[in-house]
């Protein structure tokens, strides 16, 4: 049984989105991070709430808003990780 209320988000994905994002379900050279957020925007277009997204990807409900938001503003785009994310390199000592 569904908790909470229904979601209003919705999306609508054109063909080449939802290939792109099947491809990543597939990929074994992209970063895990993104296969992931490409899986919660298919499952939220096929009509999953988020708590249940939430529960099936393993990440919280507040994350799976925030990609679903950034898909919607930025599309594909969107759900790259930004420049400057991680741990910053260590600079090499030269001898």
């Amino acid at each position: 049984m569904a908790r909470g209320r229904k979601t209003s988000l919705t999306i609508t994905l054109t063909a080449d989105e939802r290939q792109t994002l099947s491809r990543w379900q597939r990929s074994t050279t992209i970063p895990a991070g993104r296969a992931r957020r490409g899986r919660i925007i298919l499952l939220l277009a096929d009509g999953m709430s988020l708590v249940q997204i939430a529960a099936t990807v393993g990440i919280t409900r507040r994350f799976v808003y925030t990609w679903v938001q950034r898909f919607l503003q930025h599309r594909i785009e969107g759900l790259t990780d930004k420049p400057g994310r991680g741990r910053r390199p260590v600079p090499r000592q030269q001898e």
